[in-house]
């Protein structure tokens, strides 16, 4: 293995680790805890883009804003994996990457029924597995677009 091959598996595995710790975290906080910690993001992003917060607003987007939340890491978790994976040639890159994503988003949300206040949910692993989907996608297109560009030759 190549020196950049090594570098760029080492980036993309510490950068999963990283999110699938942050995702651990998150999951480990008590019911109360973690829908505070939304509800804070959640007044921020609308005074930034608002101006305003009022409790109304916070009621109508927390929900909303977590699920968001849960697909975006998942996208970020699926995004990564795919680079893990980039240099295998006998390996389907997306496939196994969705796959792990979904595995990882099953045990965490049954993870989830051991914190208090907190439960399983299956919209939530399909939730995850969609933002996984949509995280290798987005890498694999951009690996076609670099390796394509590359493989062009310099006039």
């Amino acid at each position: 293995m190549t020196t950049r091959r090594l570098f760029s598996l080492a980036f993309w595995l510490s950068a999963a680790i990283a999110i699938a710790v942050a995702i651990f975290l998150f999951s480990s906080q008590p019911a109360e805890i973690s829908n505070e910690t939304s509800k804070g993001a959640l007044r921020k992003l609308l005074e930034f883009f608002l101006g305003e917060s009022t409790e109304a607003l916070i009621r109508e987007y927390n929900h909303p804003l977590r699920k968001v939340a849960h697909f975006t890491l998942y996208a970020m978790l699926g995004f990564s994996l795919t680079g893990v994976f980039q240099h295998q040639k006998r390996v389907h890159k997306m496939p196994l990457a969705v796959l792990l994503s979904a595995g990882f988003a099953a045990l965490d949300e049954f993870h989830q029924s051991f914190v208090p206040g907190r439960g399983p949910q299956m919209t939530d692993v399909l939730l995850d597995t969609a933002g996984a989907a949509t995280g290798a996608v987005l890498m694999t297109l951009i690996l076609l677009l670099l390796y394509r560009n590359a493989e062009k030759p310099s006039r």
